[in-house]
């Protein structure tokens, strides 16, 4: 057990107790050297038969949240194994649990229940968009945490896992009774998205009511049973098909929930009730041409037309919203009614390319709006896997502009477009100078990748290694460089090449300066890259705020770039020595203690210069 006061790993000093739980405590540390606080959990190696199941849990959890970024969850920073013990730090989200909350002051109001449901299906549709899908499996007002500034965060991954398509049904049984649902207890097929929508109901029922399910004998009554007042309300039917047994007859995906959420006045029965009066006018109407056209024919008609031109007002509506995230609701709306119709695509990537950079909270949204699943097909397949099966063209089109704008305008977007770009290409719905530059831009987004993983290695070993694919990121940016005015004339933007000038400063700037010249690039080559850069830079013609405030500030890095290859190259001339040898030497001082912290520096460039 750690003592309070104690130094982990010789950077955590352990402050206090925050938590526990059977197997494992929560401490509060602080990380003195970066003055900044995590949380500590340790979980015990006991020796007792459940050792074995809790590791295996941990290192999922671990290695799960790793891969993970969205607002609404922790990051894990440093796992230790210890003889005794599992040590995690991560995040320490302050604040407490909605547990806690309904402890201390009973039921929660039904706007403020609405609001964090908002936020849990985002986050849950975020997850349920990985590739494979992640199953979250264990939502309950225990594993949410309030921070102050009202948004919520979902801890405890202990039981999520990833979904199979060869797998039938789980092989273990995890979940907490009541917010459970029915095929969490095996011999009812595999858990999926499906599963995560009936715990968060269950969740919403609880902060509601203020009961548990355990509490109404497992059964999750209507909320106006409790709250008068609520009956018939549009959250009442929300929870209800949340919680239905068959998974069939809940919302098939997050997007859809979330679509219900922020419509969840219209389905109060008063609303209802208005709309209905109108529906039966329009019955009305249609009921003439079905009669006149014949009843089978007129029937599948009038239907085919009323979605139809249910579509269209979605994709009308788009077009007057001004915020992003009201744009992707309609969005959303859209492709749940006709998931491969190219139209909300196209309208999509357009709004995508008009923004002025692209938020980790926009990207999370954009991908669990394209990862959606269809609840009508047998295979549940993603909406934009039902986009290619209608309209290849629009599928390549789609994925290669969205992988042009995440590239370098989204933090961590370097490596996210690597699997848009590779759609792109390999859809087969790319042709001419479009196919070869995507081809270009993938290359270069798998050698970024390359180099950043050598860095990587290099800081975990605490030795330098020989980054050949640095050189061949620096060759492959070269190129880019090369093609800034078609990769305007072919991305439609000049967002993609301004970044492309960015990327190039960003490495000239940092110490990849060094690693490069070591590498064989000569200095008439850096000043070769360079100018095209600041040639381009000078002549890009905006038109609008931000992208006026980006030139003035690149323009400015570039000229530090080229003030850092005046101050290396004279460095190394004064110094009397080979190129290769002053090369050489500044790699051997950045060893001493330099190199972690210019390595780590150069591998956050890609999030702090967005």
């Amino acid at each position: 057990m750690l003592e309070v006061g104690s130094l982990l790993d010789g950077k955590y000093k352990i402050l206090n107790e925050i938590g526990h739980g059977g197997m494992s405590v929560v401490y509060l540390a602080l990380n003195e050297r970066a003055n900044k606080t995590w949380a500590v959990k340790e979980v015990r190696k006991d020796g007792g038969n459940d050792t074995t199941v809790v590791s295996q849990g941990l290192v999922a959890e671990t290695e799960m949240l790793k891969k993970l970024n969205h607002p609404n969850l922790p990051s894990i920073i440093d796992v230790i194994d210890k003889d005794d013990s599992f040590i995690i730090v991560m995040d320490y989200i302050e604040g407490n649990s909605l547990q806690h909350l309904l402890e201390v002051e009973g039921p929660q109001h039904p706007e403020k229940v609405i609001e964090w449901a908002k936020q849990l299906c985002d986050v849950l549709g975020y997850l349920h968009s990985r590739r494979p899908p992640i199953i979250y499996r264990d939502m309950k007002p225990a594993n949410v945490m309030l921070r102050p500034n009202g948004e919520v965060t979902l801890i405890d991954f202990g039981t999520a896992r990833e979904y199979k398509d060869t797998r039938n049904e789980d092989t273990t049984w995890l979940g907490t009774r009541g917010y459970a649902a029915p095929e969490q207890f095996g011999g009812r097929g595999q858990t999926d998205g499906r599963t995560d929508i009936y715990n968060l109901g269950a969740t919403m029922y609880h902060l509601v009511t203020g009961y548990s399910p355990a509490d109404t004998n497992f059964e999750i009554l209507p909320i106006g049973d409790f709250l008068p007042h609520m009956k018939g309300s549009g959250l009442e039917k929300i929870i209800n098909k949340c919680c239905r047994p068959n998974p069939a007859e809940r919302y098939q995906n997050c997007a859809e929930l979330m679509f219900a959420l922020e419509n969840v006045h219209k389905e109060d029965d008063a609303e209802k009730a208005r709309r209905k009066r109108r529906l039966f006018s329009f019955l009305a109407c249609v009921g003439v041409s079905v009669i006149a056209a014949g009843a089978g024919i007129g029937f599948r008609a009038a239907y085919a037309s009323t979605k139809g031109q249910q579509y269209e007002r979605y994709i009308s509506e788009s077009a007057s919203e001004t915020d992003f995230s009201d744009k992707l609701t309609v969005y959303r709306a859209a492709m749940a009614l006709d998931p491969g119709n190219p139209e909300a695509y196209q309208k999509l990537i357009e709004d995508i390319e008009n923004l002025p950079e692209i938020s980790s909270e926009d990207y999370s949204n954009i991908i669990s709006c394209l990862h959606s699943t269809d609840g009508d097909s047998g295979h549940r397949k993603f909406n934009i896997d039902l986009l290619k099966e209608r309209d290849i063209v629009t599928y390549a089109d789609f994925n290669f502009r969205l992988g042009s704008m995440v590239y370098l305008n989204c933090p961590g977007g370097k490596s996210n477009a690597r699997e848009y770009l590779g759609y792109a290409v390999d859809s087969g719905g790319l042709e001419g100078q479009t196919l070869g530059e995507a081809r270009l831009m993938l290359e270069v987004a798998e050698a970024y990748q390359k180099k950043q993983n050598n860095n990587r290695e290099s800081r975990k070993s605490k030795q330098i290694k020989d980054n050949q694919d640095a050189r061949v990121y620096w060759d492959k940016l070269d190129e880019l460089t090369q093609e800034l005015d078609t990769l305007t004339e072919v991305t439609g933007s000049i967002g993609y090449p301004i970044r492309v000038c960015d990327e190039v400063q960003s490495e000239l700037n940092g110490p990849y300066l060094v690693t490069y010249h070591e590498q064989g690039v000569t200095e008439s080559d850096m000043r070769t890259t360079l100018s095209r850069a600041k040639l381009f830079i000078e002549n890009a013609q905006v038109d609008s705020d931000f992208y006026r405030e980006q030139i003035v500030r690149i323009n400015g890095k570039l000229e530090e770039a080229e003030a850092a290859i005046n101050d290396y190259f004279r460095s190394t001339v004064h110094a009397g020595t080979t190129s290769s040898g002053s090369a050489g030497n500044s790699s051997q001082t950045s060893g001493t203690g330099d190199t972690s912290s210019g390595a780590e520096q150069s591998s956050n460039s890609e999030s702090t210069q967005q």
